[in-house]
């Protein structure tokens, strides 16, 4: 049955009127109506009508519950591409689009491939993305969940790039040929303290899933510490590792990087001013 699109907006800023600040309700409203409809903003002032969703009601049940958006409509926009998910996914983050411009600052402007493994891939956003903004890349990744790693695979698929998804756990890196080696390791992993979760949003900690986000209070550092043993062996001389970091561990994260195995090291703020990523290059 036809409705107007703002009639649809108007419903859910109503569902999560209680649950975000004002500007955010009202993002929230018009990207879910357009990404469910088609209907932009325009056609939601233009009196545009649309079909309305057969789920409508239950999607509106679900935000009033706190469920984000993302997961709602099982998909999400990165760097100007739909990325499906499902709940073994992060949702993808402007910073971590951020991550994948250093990224790409990184990678030589030649025709030579150049070869880029991304450690906790999640919905694939980092690896695909570079796949197919850097057409001379050879880009891998690895996840341990394997719900992940199907919807990465997928999103591979649906998206045109050529990426080799594995299953991987990271802390059983050295079961690896020790002749593979990559020219960059990019990685988002785990960096929430599980102290740090009582300050954040109920739709963060009830529906994103802990084992992308969490880290123990005793060892907030250990997957860089895995990472950083790693990357000394799998990347070949004058390579990279570049990370995103917990924003109150960036000085703790780089001094991980403060051997004779790397030089050119870094840390990087991300677009609200907060340490947000380390870099740093293979010495030896």
């Amino acid at each position: 049955m036809p409705i107007l699109a703002a009639d649809l907006v108007r419903q859910v800023k109503s569902a999560i009127q209680p649950l975000y600040p004002t500007q955010e309700v009202e993002a929230i409203a018009y990207l879910l109506v357009e990404m469910s409809t088609g209907a932009t903003r325009m056609d939601c002032h233009l009196n545009k009508e649309v079909e309305k969703p057969n789920d409508w009601e239950q999607m509106l049940s679900r935000l009033a519950e706190h469920e984000p958006w993302q997961y709602v409509l099982g998909k999400a926009w990165f760097r100007d591409r739909i990325f499906e998910l499902n709940p073994h996914t992060l949702i993808p983050r402007p910073e971590t689009e951020e991550l994948v411009d250093l990224v790409l600052e990184k990678i030589p402007h030649k025709n030579t491939p150049y070869s880029i493994l991304d450690v906790g891939t999640g919905s694939g956003c980092i690896a695909i993305s570079i796949a197919l903004e850097a057409p001379n890349t050879q880009v891998s990744a690895w996840e341990i969940s394997h719900d992940a790693q199907k919807q990465a695979m997928q999103n591979a698929k649906s998206l045109g790039a050529k990426v080799s998804i594995e299953w991987q756990d990271v802390f059983e890196w050295s079961t690896r040929s020790d002749t593979e080696m990559w020219d960059m390791i990019v990685s988002n992993p785990p960096y929430v303290l599980f102290q740090e979760a009582s300050q954040m949003e109920k739709h963060v900690t009830d529906f994103e899933p802990g084992l992308a986000l969490f880290v123990p209070d005793s060892n907030p550092l250990i997957f860089y510490q895995v990472l950083e043993n790693m990357a000394s062996k799998h990347l070949r001389k004058d390579g990279w590792i570049l990370l995103e970091i917990n924003q109150s561990l960036g000085q703790e994260t780089k001094a991980l990087f403060l051997t004779t195995r790397w030089r050119n090291i870094e840390l990087r703020q991300d677009f609200h001013g907060k340490d947000r990523f380390v870099l740093a290059q293979k010495d030896i």
